[in-house]
């Protein structure tokens, strides 16, 4: 990652619904990433983040990739829904 760049494969069906919620939104869907990424690190506690890896680390409590991005997308969604 040089100066900020970042680049993400995403699977056909997220790639499509996120570019759907951009054209949805009325926004390119470089900007609307951005956006989602910044607003989503501004709300973050990184301290709870920190201490919650941590007890998982020291517990072996973990979810699965799978489960993380359900979480991620349904989280999504609902963001998009209340900026409707």
């Amino acid at each position: 990652m040089a100066d900020g760049e970042l680049t993400l494969k995403l699977d056909d069906d997220t790639a499509r619904r996120l570019k759907e919620a951009a054209d949805a939104a009325g926004r390119p869907l470089r900007d609307y990433v951005t956006d989602i990424i910044a607003e989503r690190l501004a709300e973050d506690d990184w301290e709870e983040d920190a201490r919650i890896g941590e007890e998982s680390e020291r517990s072996g409590d973990y979810i699965s990739l799978e489960e993380g991005l359900r979480e991620f997308e349904s989280d999504l969604e609902a963001r998009l829904a209340a900026k409707e």
